[in-house]
């Protein structure tokens, strides 16, 4: 098999990710086409391991890294929108969720999302009131 199709565990952490992370940016390159596949395949395993941190910050890392944004890429904003319709307790698909809001320009979404993130990640509580005061007021 070629190595992109070699299967990452699904508990696989940070260092899976970081070396297919790695192998992409070294020998293809990260072209949109290219953030579609990864990000498809990361959903593959956000979808069986919700809360696997380290799939998520994959994905989000590939589109921000490039300088991307998440409207540019639908089929990843549904997969995080019908997790959240399927109430998925995950931070990170909401905390995506805000990132996804924040774009599009509806921090009140976003400051909704960060309300959540405080009861569901009680630990980060200080780090979801820091994101949520970071929003534009009004907005």
């Amino acid at each position: 098999k070629q190595w992109y199709q070699r299967r990452v565990p699904i508990t696989a952490g940070n260092s899976a990710w970081n070396h297919r992370y790695f192998v992409i940016e070294n020998s293809q390159g990260w072209s949109k086409e290219t953030v579609n596949k990864e990000l498809e395949y990361a959903g593959t395993y956000i979808k069986k391991a919700p809360n696997n941190e380290s799939s998520w910050n994959y994905a989000r890392g590939i589109i921000k890294k490039n300088k991307m944004k998440y409207s540019d890429f639908p089929s990843f904003k549904e997969l995080c929108g019908g997790m959240n319709e399927s109430h998925i307790p995950s931070p990170f698909l909401l905390s995506t969720l805000a990132d996804i809001h924040v774009e599009e320009g509806n921090n009140t979404a976003a400051s909704n999302i960060f309300e959540k993130l405080k009861d569901l990640d009680s630990i980060r509580v200080k780090y979801w009131t820091f994101k949520q005061n970071q929003l534009p007021v009004g907005s």
